[in-house]
C-alpha cells in the first residue's frame, strides 16, 4: 500500500512539473530570444567584450509563399546581456499546420551598448536584418523557438564599439 501511494504521488509530481515546463501544452508557440555570445567576429578590433546592448526591434516575419506573417505591432526596444532575452513570445494556434519559408528580424539601424568603464558607446548596424532561411513547420500543440546570437567578443576598444555578427537559429 505505501509503495503505490508513492509511485502515485511521484507520478503526480512528475505530471505537474513536465506540464509546467510545457511538455504536455496544448497551445502551439513561437518564442525568439536574443543574446550576445562570447565568441569575436572577424571585423572585432577591441579587447573587451560588451556587458549589453540596446536594440529596437522594427518587425518579426514568418516568411512564406502563402503570404508573410508579421508577429510584432509595434517597434520594440529591449536590453540585451550574455543570457537570453525573450525578443517575442507567442501563442501561434493560428498558424498551426503551416510550413514558413524562414524568419526575418529587422532592426533599427542605431545600437547603443557597453560594459562597466563605458555605458554609452553605439554603432550603426551595417545589416539591419537578421534572416534564417529554412524550411519550417510550425506543428499543432508544439513550439518553435529561435535564437539569435549577437557575436560580440573584442567589440570594445577605448571609446568605440564596433558590431557584432549575426547568427539565427530554429531550436
Amino acid at each position: 500500500m505505501k509503495l503505490t501511494i508513492t509511485r502515485f504521488v511521484t507520478m503526480i509530481l512528475l505530471a505537474s512539473s513536465l506540464s509546467a515546463c510545457g511538455a504536455f501544452s496544448d497551445e502551439t508557440k513561437l518564442e525568439i530570444q536574443m543574446y550576445g555570445v562570447a565568441r569575436a567576429p572577424a571585423s572585432a578590433t577591441g579587447d573587451r567584450d560588451p556587458q549589453f546592448q540596446t536594440y529596437t526591434v522594427q518587425s518579426i516575419v514568418l516568411n512564406s509563399a502563402e503570404g508573410d506573417v508579421y508577429l510584432l505591432d509595434t517597434p520594440t526596444t529591449f536590453k540585451i546581456v550574455d543570457r537570453p532575452q525573450i525578443l517575442l513570445k507567442r501563442i501561434a494556434d493560428e498558424w498551426a499546420g503551416r510550413t514558413f519559408t524562414g524568419l526575418t528580424v529587422s532592426f533599427e539601424p542605431s545600437v547603443v551598448g557597453g560594459d562597466n568603464e563605458s555605458s554609452d558607446l553605439s554603432f550603426t548596424l551595417s545589416a539591419p536584418v537578421v534572416s534564417l532561411t529554412q524550411t519550417l513547420l510550425l506543428k499543432e500543440n508544439h513550439g518553435l523557438n529561435f535564437t539569435i546570437k549577437a557575436v560580440w567578443a573584442n567589440t570594445i576598444a577605448s571609446a568605440t564599439m564596433t558590431e557584432p555578427t549575426f547568427e539565427i537559429v530554429a531550436e
